[in-house]
């Protein structure tokens, strides 16, 4: 019945409005069934589990509390994670510090940590619960930031979270989260300037191929700073690499999960080969979705986008219903000026996709605040 709700109903009028997953489950069957009757539809996602609840209307309130055991940084000890080898042993230990300790800082490859992950984070699946951020410019820790770290810490339960920056964040968003997270491993690096001999003109690009890099050398899961998780993605983790569509049917690269030397990243960097600094995408979202289609078997490309990227419309201006999400990515792009004002008490108010997602993430509940 799904694929006749699909065929039957009207698009309400008003802005561009994307119904439930099970309506753009749907449509995807029958873009990639012609042959597609009731009798033959499966489900793509019918062993998700949903999450938030049945209702979506957002036409109540809630009592919003945080958990003071969480938050509360004053009340902290603050630990880190400690990592060292030798030809012997590699060590991972939580050490207790303070204002004056200095922090664990390494390099990017570094043997040590390569070590640590195929060993000391080794779970049985092949790409390692191991989660990669790059933070390249001199840009603020905001809140939007805080809370897709924390949604990784929550959720995804990462062995470790290896942050590539160039300059070190700072800020009371970055001292909670270092107060709550406890294994965020330092990685200075600095950004690459060239690219097959032609200089980057785009920092989005030096971000590009560096993610690259870092998933052929370690596998784990990349994580763009603006990409936020709803559930454990262990799942996708039994593939050599997975990556899901966006609404555009590009692939999106704000989440990538790899095994250590997968083909198709070895492949995916070979293409730079024909960098084109000119070229916006040409070398990420669009090479992925050409590789992905020449390369079949060296990739799970997760077709559902209401899994991964709904489209940006649906995330300021409506409430988008993200039951079977993964994560979602919010394109903050163009938005930065209203997303710097999200706080933990500006969003329990917000009554739009964004507003409930973060309350999910920090209270428990997508649903507007009482209290």
């Amino acid at each position: 019945m799904k694929v006749v709700a699909a065929l039957t109903t009207t698009p309400p009028p008003g802005p561009l409005r994307e119904e439930s997953c099970d309506i753009e489950t749907a449509l995807l069957f029958l873009r990639m069934n012609k042959n597609s009757s009731i009798d033959n539809y499966t489900d793509p996602l019918a062993n998700v589990i949903p999450i938030g609840g049945l209702d979506w209307l957002f036409n109540k309130t809630v009592p919003c509390v945080l958990d003071q055991k969480i938050f509360n940084s004053t009340n902290h000890e603050q630990f880190q994670t400690f990592i060292s080898c030798s030809n012997e042993a590699v060590t991972v230990k939580k050490i207790k510090i303070d204002s004056n300790s200095s922090a664990q800082i390494f390099k990017f490859p570094d043997a040590c940590l390569g070590k640590v992950i195929s060993t000391s984070c080794e779970d049985g699946k092949r790409v390692p619960n191991v989660v990669h951020y790059i933070w390249f410019g001199n840009i603020a820790f905001d809140f939007i930031y805080f809370v897709s770290f924390y949604s990784v810490h929550k959720y995804q339960k990462p062995c470790l979270i290896l942050l590539y920056y160039e300059f070190l964040p700072s800020g009371k968003w970055w001292d909670l989260l270092r107060h709550i997270v406890h294994n965020i491993v330092l990685v200075q690096m600095t950004p690459p300037t060239l690219i097959s001999g032609k200089k980057i003109k785009f920092v989005q690009h030096k971000a590009d191929i560096t993610r690259l890099k870092i998933l052929k050398e370690y596998g784990g899961i990349y994580v763009d700073t603006d990409e936020y998780f709803l559930r454990p993605g262990d799942e996708l983790r039994n593939s050599n690499c997975t990556m899901g569509k966006a609404h555009d049917r590009s692939i999106g690269s704000a989440l990538i999960y790899a095994e250590k030397g997968a083909l198709f990243i070895d492949k995916w960097i070979d293409s730079y080969n024909n960098y084109d600094p000119s070229k916006w995408g040409d070398n990420s979202v669009l090479m992925a979705e050409k590789l992905a289609r020449k390369f079949p078997d060296l990739i799970h490309v997760f077709e559902h986008h209401c899994a991964f990227y709904p489209h940006g419309l649906v995330l300021y201006n409506q409430n988008y219903k993200w039951s079977h999400s993964y994560g979602l990515h919010i394109y903050k792009t163009g938005h930065i000026p209203e997303l710097q004002k999200i706080n933990f008490e500006t969003v329990r108010n917000i009554n739009n996709t964004i507003g409930a997602v973060f309350r999910y993430i920090l209270f428990g509940s997508k649903e507007l605040c009482s209290s």
